[in-house]
């Protein structure tokens, strides 16, 4: 049995293995399934179990003093399979021009290009249980779902997949029980990151359980797939031997923190004769993967974005109830009020705004009672709209940052203080699609856009939030001055640790990271493969 609960184990023996991956999410899934009957002996550690509990969940608490956004707390799930058993399964691979360096773009450039991440990109499809490796839009234009006619020369389609079943951890935990190399370890917290004294390798991990074991365990290899905020933390919080924590030497670790933002931004008035169902609305969040395999959306193309020096965005329709697309439901008072509803409702919870949000519903009070007026109209008559949800690319920005706070978890671990900071620039991608959106609707008669300009006090869309995407944390590059790991994913200035994740992504682009975030995990887990010997050979 490869499964083990650290609540029950030993506190006098320390745990052994090849290779130790630190987190059960996408990532460490992938890593784990990779070297499943290999010659090595693999240890899987996860904080959570295979239900979710709150206790263990509040250990992602922390504190945001930048731009605001989903808490760290509802953002991510500590559990086996991570935030796979609770999102869409939304997939696409990263463009050819995220990985360049690119005009206008800051620290942009990866240390490859997508040729070297194909294979593993198609390694990753299987994975992600999503259909054929093909991201062309003629490939998708079929099952009663046309494809709106534009064919303006700044404009290209992009596909999007769903994978189903998209809870990672229901998918391939056979796979895992059923592997005699690989143990797994639940409800095993880790708490800190031991190194030798000349601060060259990582000698191991210490765990900690609620019931109060703590736990060792010492590996060939450490992987830290915990995620774009808990790779950070756990490298900071690990300072006995580097005062500024492992890997910091350069003080990246933590910087270039990226999401993407989502915004919603009216909707769209088809015309007459396009009025049918199209591959650029999803229809229903709850029959993707099952029913809708994919989406189409709407970007520059990408000489416009090389030629003029700004960053990406993708637009495609939401098929929502009206009152979710008007500017009252976005609004100051709408928004706060939304925010309390939820923590009613236990999907947030209070932190440092909670007063400040309910000063404005209750300055909202107009805005709130005509958003609350239409909802109740919509469930008399529904009315459902084709909203317009942009994802944006943002840039890297060095101040947008991961640092720890001054309060600490259960376990003595600093929690997070994250400070979100947007670029102002990075509006011009959306600001030149929406351009050329609305022309070439216009010039072919397919509808009009019934666009919110509301903004808030710093000039963006009111209705802009994070997607959840946490990125650019432990960011990759060859220089150890410009980055935490180096092209292969291990930590600058150490022998043995390696971060997987969207941590370790330059640059964001506007695509959904899971797929990446995959297939740079196999890659990963082949690299391993090859240092440590024939054993692991596929």
């Amino acid at each position: 049995m490869p499964f083990f609960d650290a609540r029950q184990m030993d506190s006098s023996v320390v745990l052994r293995a090849d290779v130790c991956v630190v987190g059960a999410g996408a990532a460490g899934l992938a890593i784990a399934k990779e070297f499943a009957g290999r010659g090595l002996r693999i240890a899987l550690l996860e904080s959570g179990d295979f239900s979710f509990r709150h206790r263990t969940q509040f250990l992602y608490w922390g504190e945001n003093i930048g731009r605001e956004s989903v808490s760290t707390v509802h953002s991510r799930f500590r559990m086996f399979g991570g935030s796979t058993t609770r999102w869409s399964g939304q997939c696409r691979p990263l463009d050819a021009i995220d990985f360049e360096a690119r005009k206008g773009i800051p620290y942009s450039g990866w240390p490859f290009g997508l040729d070297h991440l194909e294979p593993h990109y198609r390694r990753a499809q299987e994975f992600c249980n999503l259909g054929p490796y093909d991201y062309t839009a003629s490939a998708w234009a079929r099952d009663g779902d046309s494809m709106l006619p534009v064919d303006s020369p700044e404009l290209d389609t992009k596909i999007f997949q769903f994978g189903f079943p998209s809870d990672l951890g229901r998918v391939y935990r056979t796979t895992l029980e059923s592997a005699p190399n690989i143990q797994v370890y639940l409800n095993a917290n880790v708490v800190a990151i031991d190194l030798d004294e000349y601060s060259r390798n990582v000698t191991g991990l210490r765990i900690a359980t609620f019931n109060g074991k703590r736990l060792s365990i010492t590996a060939g290899a450490y992987v830290l797939a915990c995620g774009g905020i808990e790779n950070p933390r756990l490298l900071l919080a690990s300072d006995r031997v580097m005062q500024n924590g492992v890997g910091n030497h350069n003080d990246l670790v933590g910087r270039f923190f990226m999401d993407h933002p989502y915004l919603l931004l009216g909707h769209f008035e088809p015309s007459a004769d396009h009025r049918g169902r199209t591959l650029y609305t999803i229809e229903d969040y709850a029959l993707v993967g099952k029913e809708q395999k994919a989406n189409a959306a709407f970007a520059l193309n990408e000489q416009i974005l090389r030629e003029e020096g700004i960053n990406n965005c993708v637009l495609y329709f939401v098929r929502r109830p009206n009152y979710k697309t008007r500017p009252e439901y976005f609004s100051v008072g709408g928004k706060s009020f939304a925010h309390l509803v939820d923590v009613l409702r236990h999907q947030e919870i209070p932190d440092q705004h909670f007063g400040r949000h309910i000063k404005n519903a209750i300055g909202g009070l107009r805005d709130v009672g005509v958003s609350l007026a239409r909802q109740a109209a919509e469930l008399a008559k529904p009315q459902p709209r084709l909203a317009l949800r942009a994802v944006l690319e943002t840039t890297p920005q060095p101040n947008s940052r991961v640092t720890l706070g001054d309060r600490r978890d259960h376990f003595g671990v600093p929690r997070v203080r994250i400070n979100w900071a947007l670029n102002p620039e990075d509006q011009r991608g959306l600001t030149r699609l929406l351009a050329a959106l609305r022309g070439e609707f216009s010039r072919l008669h397919l509808g009009h856009l019934v666009e919110d300009h509301s903004t808030d006090e710093a000039g963006w869309p009111r209705s802009m939030t994070g997607g959840k995407h946490h990125m650019g944390t432990t960011r990759m590059h060859v220089d150890p001055r410009q980055g935490v790991v180096d092209a292969n994913c291990r930590v600058h200035g150490l022998s043995n640790l390696y971060i997987a994740g969207s941590s370790v992504f330059p640059t964001g682009g506007y695509a959904n990271p899971t797929l990446t975030i995959v297939a740079l995990a196999i890659r990963l887990a082949d690299h391993v493969k090859a240092q440590l010997g024939a054993g692991a050979k596929r």
